[in-house]
């Protein structure tokens, strides 16, 4: 499909990294969010990007001047969302978040719109009620550091028309994604029902005082023969992205652990702004964390 405008919905972590890899890949793109405020860390975040790009693809300076020249900024969803050719909505994992949002989206799409859900764990089924267009709504889910972890899961509820699961893919492929189609609907897609019962298996063991962070991921690294362990990749998700995962995961199971998780990483971290990689600081702090050293797991 012809992409004239792509909005991303949400500037934190996944959705800057989503919205700059559009404006790399040559599409106009718009990031909208809550606030001036927020729209202001969004910008931080983004602009931490170009060096990575530089390091991991090799991109060019001139790639990069044009990257930038493509993305906008705006606190305003109707000015966002007018006339917008793709909408990725990058929003807190809460349905009545989500809900709110998309009610706004209602008088600005087109029949022709796309609207794509980066929800990590909540099924297309279960929003669809609130597309504006539900003909035209799926999930699209991205890895962090979609740069290097290149992959888009595309989701959708029954009944979805070909068209719109073919434009997804299409999408997918101009963002430089390799598409991945998930026939049946399932919480956590491919990547993460294999990486989240991981890592909250290791949450439990933290959180149960069976043993410290820096341990468990030593103990995962050396096992498992890998360079970063749970706790690693829990400050790249971001540590308000696991809180609002884990409270999740608790009004579906009612299992305690994940209220018992929840509470400890949001007083101990969140609540002091200890956010992970985003912030400098989570269970390592940044830019060097320790894990990136050869002497963490001998030491």
């Amino acid at each position: 499909m012809n992409i004239n405008k792509l909005v991303v919905l949400g500037g934190g972590v996944l959705g800057s990294q989503i919205a700059y890899q559009s404006a790399y890949s040559g599409i106009p793109t718009v990031i909208y969010d809550i606030s001036d405020d927020a729209v202001d860390a969004a910008k931080l975040r983004v602009a931490t990007y170009p060096a990575q790009f530089q390091r991991d693809l090799n991109a060019t300076d001139t790639a990069l001047e044009e990257a930038a020249s493509r993305l906008t900024y705006t606190s305003d969803i109707a000015k966002a969302g007018l006339n917008a050719d793709v909408i990725i909505e990058a929003v807190p994992e809460q349905p009545a978040i989500k809900e709110s949002v998309y009610d706004q989206l209602k008088p600005l799409i087109t029949a022709d719109t796309l609207l794509l859900t980066n929800s990590s764990t909540l099924l297309p089924s279960e929003l669809i009620k609130y597309a504006p267009n539900p003909a035209r709504f799926l999930a699209m889910h991205f890895a962090n550091q979609i740069w290097i972890h290149n992959v888009a899961e595309i989701m959708w509820a029954e009944g979805t028309p070909t068209q719109a699961i073919d434009d997804a893919v299409d999408v997918a492929k101009q963002l430089q994604m390799i598409p991945i189609k998930i026939q049946k609907e399932v919480s956590g897609y491919v990547m993460n029902s294999i990486f989240l019962p991981m890592i909250y298996a290791a949450l439990f063991l933290w959180a149960d005082g069976n043993s410290d962070p820096h341990s468990i991921d030593k103990d995962w690294m050396v096992s498992m023969g890998v360079d970063r362990g749970p706790f690693g990749f829990l400050d790249l998700m971001g540590l308000r992205t696991a809180v609002n995962i884990a409270k999740g995961f608790y009004q579906q199971t009612n299992d305690e652990r994940y209220q018992l998780v929840a509470d400890k990483l949001q007083s101990e971290y969140v609540n002091h702004n200890k956010l992970g990689a985003e912030t400098g600081e989570g269970f390592y702090t940044y830019p060097d964390p320790a894990y990136t050293n050869p002497a963490f797991i001998t030491a």
